[in-house]
């Protein structure tokens, strides 16, 4: 084997371990390590992700930042019957989501800790909006009692389907 071809597999073999390295370690291609809940941009907007985990819905990140547009992604495949029909109340957010249309989005414009439910409160969830210094607020919103009747439409929302 040549001088210039073993050195050129080396480096080849270290770029490799490197690019491995990096993807299995959590740093972003920005060089910023990315935490569970930490808040991922795209563009200007927060991108996050919504799924049903135990009756209970599931936002990674959990964590947006005020006056940032936020993007959630809803998982229609891990989201069964009424879990569609998404209620945001502090922010006036109502949305059936589905198949091709599973986009919901807002603009949180108040810090706090909100409640995510479905339109007849069966499952439900919290969130956190940090004010614009990075703070954590003490607001928490106070949580409607289970079971409550449906609000998208004044009429059941078809919770089996």
């Amino acid at each position: 084997m040549t001088k210039s071809l073993f050195y050129g597999l080396l480096t080849i073999g270290i770029i490799i371990a490197i690019g491995f390295f990096i993807m299995s370690s959590g740093i972003s291609s920005t060089g910023n390590v990315v935490a569970e809940n930490t808040i991922i941009p795209s563009g200007d907007a927060q991108i996050v992700k919504l799924s049903v985990e135990n009756g209970n819905y599931v936002l990674t990140p959990s964590t947006f930042k005020k006056d940032v547009p936020v993007k959630i992604e809803a998982d229609i495949s891990k989201m069964p019957g009424c879990s569609k029909s998404v209620v945001i109340s502090a922010f006036n957010v109502r949305k059936s989501v589905s198949e091709g249309n599973n986009l919901i989005e807002f603009t949180p414009d108040k810090a706090g800790t909100f409640n995510i439910a479905c339109s007849m409160n069966m499952y439900k969830g919290t969130f956190t909006v940090l004010e614009n210094d990075g703070t954590k607020p003490a607001y928490v919103q106070q949580a409607l009692p289970s079971g409550s009747s449906c609000g998208m439409a004044g009429g059941g929302c078809g919770c089996g389907g």
